[in-house]
Order: structure tokens, then C-alpha cells, then sequence
């Protein structure tokens, strides 16, 4: 329930000390959000497929879009007096890939692009999920932005992927390790510079669990590293896999007709 009236500026900036306690995570807004993002982007990944140019100007839009209001929301949060100008930097894994990105995709640079494809994806995925949008009784403007960035960052990857704009292959995935290290690298300097700041949750376990009671959540998130890399890779090996046997079998029978021909 609410703790008292509120008003537009409270919802604007996100008055916690007025916004009340909502039902926390598997509540039924959480579960039809989670829901309307899954059907979204199978249905997501079928229009882009049949539809490459549609796909190619959504994604320009969208990108547009993220950087708007992500600048819209560090500016009111700076000139409303309720974060510093360091405060309000993008430090935060999903903060700093709106910017990342829509710089990648509008300049059309490939180079290591696919870093910025996985960490997007599963970003926003994982954001969108556990966030705390669901232990309120009432989102403030800041909430349903976050929800909307969180909810087109996997949509702009899967249109990158399904339109052949980008071609994912398994031997690169290697990189994605070294983007996650620089992300965290500078997480944890805003850590440094913003006191009690848990940019990245590094500092404090951003998780509703900890798969190793009493010790650090470091190895929860490493486990969870390990799992998103397996789901990552496993369906474009087995779609690499079957592509080669299936070039190899059309190889053997060309040159099986021309050994022996009519």
C-alpha cells in the first residue's frame, strides 16, 4: 500500500519513502510481464526472420529511443538534486549497454559486437526479471522505463540475429568473457567513486538467492555465468554442427557424380 499521497514529482523521481510495498517476485504482474517478453520475442524472432528490412529500421528506432530517455532519466535525476553527476553515469551493466549498444549498431561496426549482443540479451532478460519493479505497489515513471529498456534490449538482439544483420559464430564466443571483465572492471569503479553504490551488484548480491549460503555471491553469479554461456552457445554449435554435415553430405554427392557420371 502507499505510505501517503503522492505527488507527480514523487512519481517522476521515484520517491521510495511514498511509492508503498508491493507483493515481491512471482506476483501477477511479474508473471504476465514475463509472459508478454516470451511471447514477444518468439514472435519477435519469426517477424525479423521474414521481414529483414523492417527488422534493420525497428532496431535503428529503437536504439534512438534507449538513448533518449536514458539521457532524459540522468538528466532528471541530476537536475532534480537526487544523484550527482557521477551518481547518475551509466555504471550499471544494462545503464551502460543502452549507450554500447546503439553505438555499435548505428556506426555498423561488427568487431566484437557479439560481446555486446550477449551481455544485452541476457541483461535485460535477467533485469527484467529479478528487478525490483514488483516490491512496490506503485511504479514510478523511473520503473516503467526501466521495464521498456529492459524489454528492448532482447528485442534489438533478436532482430540483429534473426535478420542476418549479424552472423554468431561459437569460436568467438570467447570475447563475451572479456566484455563481461571490462564491464565489471568498471562497475566496480563506480563502486569506488559512489559510496554504498552496488553498480553490477557486486557488492551485494543482487539475487532473491544465494546457491552458496555463508559465502560470497560472486559464486552464484559465476555459476550463473556458466549456465548463460551454455545456453548462449549450445543452440549455435548444434546449428553449426548440422549446417557442416549437412554441406559435407551435398559435397559427397557432387563429387560422387562427377566420379561417375550419366
Amino acid at each position: 500500500m502507499l505510505n501517503s499521497i503522492f505527488t507527480f514529482y514523487d512519481w517522476l523521481i521515484e520517491n521510495g519513502e511514498v511509492m508503498g510495498s508491493g507483493p515481491g517476485l512471482w506476483c501477477p504482474l511479474h508473471i504476465t510481464l514475463i509472459v508478454i517478453l516470451t511471447g514477444w520475442l518468439v514472435c519477435c524472432w519469426f517477424i525479423c526472420k521474414k521481414y529483414k528490412k523492417f527488422a534493420l529500421i525497428m532496431t535503428t528506432v529503437i536504439c534512438y529511443f534507449m538513448v533518449f530517455f536514458r539521457i532524459f532519466r540522468m538528466s532528471l535525476l541530476y537536475f532534480s538534486g537526487s544523484q550527482t553527476f557521477v551518481e547518475v553515469l551509466p555504471w550499471h551493466l544494462c545503464h551502460v549497454m543502452s549507450f554500447v549498444f546503439p553505438a555499435f549498431f548505428l556506426t555498423n561496426t561488427k568487431k566484437f559486437f557479439l560481446p555486446v549482443l550477449v551481455v544485452t540479451f541476457f541483461g535485460g532478460i535477467l533485469t527484467f526479471i529479478f528487478g525490483d519493479y514488483y516490491y512496490l505497489s506503485t511504479l514510478s515513471f523511473l520503473h516503467y522505463e526501466s521495464l521498456l529498456l529492459h524489454f528492448l534490449m532482447p528485442t534489438v538482439v533478436i532482430a540483429c540475429i534473426a535478420s542476418g544483420y549479424f552472423k554468431v559464430r561459437v569460436k568467438d564466443f570467447w570475447q563475451a568473457f572479456i566484455g563481461l571483465g571490462l564491464l565489471a572492471a568498471w562497475s566496480m569503479l563506480g563502486n569506488t567513486l559512489v559510496e554504498g553504490a552496488n553498480f553490477l551488484f557486486l557488492m551485494e548480491n543482487g539475487l532473491p538467492f544465494n546457491l552458496f549460503p555463508g559465502h560470497s555471491h560472486l559464486y552464484t553469479y559465476a555459476i550463473l555465468v556458466i549456465l548463460i554461456a551454455i545456453v548462449s552457445i549450445s543452440p549455435f554449435y548444434i546449428y553449426e554442427k548440422f549446417k557442416k554435415k549437412k554441406e559435407d553430405k551435398a559435397f559427397e554427392i557432387i563429387m560422387s557424380t562427377l566420379k561417375n557420371p550419366l
